[in-house]
């Protein structure tokens, strides 16, 4: 599926290939899925879900030749898993998080040898950039086998190993700590997300340092008017629990059940969890609102585009602290005001863009309400789209992600 962490670092490779600089992208565990049509120096998938899978539960497969490893990691097979909706809960993913951790002293070490193997034969960079914590444990290989800076993105970790159950999230900060030891300097997409995670690897606060998460704001910039009528309201996230589309769903209900208002909602994004999509179906047919609720599925960049411009506002409701908010300055970028929990990225992103309104988290009533005052104050629902166009513009543009992340690599390497 589309992925917010990754959409943050594909801008970013985009920006630094713009300025002149060489990228090479080594997807882990599945294919990347890139929306735009440019063309990016994509290698081979390594450390492969379906070999680090069978590598976690079975001593057979980490002995198994390496033309069956890559035959198990090629694009077809991984492609193919990918269409189902295959858990990701933490609670169910504790052992094979704390082994992949462990990086060459878990059970997918045949796989962290193979890449280290890989790497070799295109001669070492000037620096290696690992997306996010819970791949440190290539840190410590990278450092041994290559001696070059490691820098590792930080993206919201903290709140999936808190929930792995305490027998397993012990040992995973032991080990993200340890792993810590081998890595330059993390990057943070928020200040309040890099103190946070500061604390949680132990490490020192200067050794986090900030990169925003940038959107390419070509791809959304739009001078139409805002639709007003119907008045239509925007999801576009994964469909799982943690992403809150019933918080959304309780307080558009509201509108229509209680206040009687013309609303619609159109939601987007790819289903994760069945349970949870047949509560939801069944929440929409008991309250009778389900023909005023679209679904779209998973959508390319071109029908994101029109999925947006035709948003009234647009509805940010997880229920956990969002470190990115990817969708949310998509959004934004195209002018549509947003509503957003007062929690996590959301409070900073809308104190530099003031494109919206914070609600309590999981607070469905008033939720209601901000979205009721948009509906009948339009022109200060204008003004917001406005200002959160400018903002993005501003400080969440793809140049200015990478000029920051450009600001981490000079104090690492020197002139870049």
């Amino acid at each position: 599926m589309y992925c917010g962490a990754c959409a943050r670092y594909i801008t970013l490779v985009r920006g630094l290939i713009a300025r002149g600089h060489d990228v090479q992208i080594i997807p882990l565990y599945t294919p990347l899925k890139i929306e735009g049509n440019l063309a990016l120096p994509l290698d081979d998938v390594f450390l492969g879900g379906v070999n680090a899978y069978l590598q976690q539960v079975s001593g057979i497969f980490r002995r198994m030749p390496g033309f069956m490893a890559r035959l198990l990691d090629s694009r077809a097979l991984l492609e193919f898993v990918s269409r189902f909706a295959i858990s990701t809960k933490p609670s169910k993913l504790g052992a094979m998080t704390v082994s992949v951790l462990a990086g060459a002293h878990g059970r997918q070490v045949q796989e962290v040898q193979r890449l280290i193997g890989h790497l070799r034969e295109q001669g070492p960079p000037d620096a290696f950039v690992i997306t996010n914590s819970l791949l440190s444990g290539l840190a410590p290989a990278l450092k041994q086998h290559f001696g070059v800076p490691v820098i590792c993105g930080l993206q919201g970790e903290d709140h999936f190993v808190r929930s792995i159950g305490e027998r397993h999230q012990a040992q995973a900060v032991e080990l993200m700590q340890t792993n810590a030891e081998s890595v330059d300097v993390f990057v943070a997409p928020g200040e309040a997300y890099a103190a946070t995670m500061a604390r949680f690897l132990a490490v020192p606060a200067d050794k986090v340092r900030v990169v925003h998460a940038g959107v390419n704001i070509p791809d959304y910039a739009w001078e139409g008017d805002r639709p007003r009528e119907p008045f239509t309201i925007g999801y576009l996230s994964a469909i799982t629990p943690g992403k809150g589309l019933d918080v959304l769903i309780d307080a558009f209900a509201t509108l229509i059940t209680e206040q009687r208002r013309d609303v619609r909602l159109r939601v987007a994004g790819k289903r994760l969890d069945k349970a949870y999509w047949s509560t939801v179906q069944n929440t929409l047919a008991q309250r009778g609102i389900a023909d005023c609720v679209e679904f779209l599925g998973e959508i390319s960049l071109p029908q994101k585009q029109e999925f947006l411009r035709h948003c009234s506002v647009f509805v940010m409701p997880s229920r956990f602290p969002e470190t990115r908010a990817m969708a949310a300055m998509e959004a934004m970028a195209a002018g549509v005001p947003v509503a957003l929990p007062a929690q996590g990225v959301f409070p900073e992103l809308l104190t530099r863009a003031p494109g919206g309104r914070l609600f309590p988290p999981e607070d469905a009533a008033t939720l209601a309400g901000h979205l009721a005052d948009l509906m009948d104050r339009p022109e200060e629902a204008d003004r917001l789209g406005i200002a959160g166009a400018e903002g993005i513009a501003e400080h969440y543009s793809g140049d200015a992600s990478t000029e920051e992340m450009m600001q981490v690599l000079r104090a690492l390497l020197g002139s870049a």
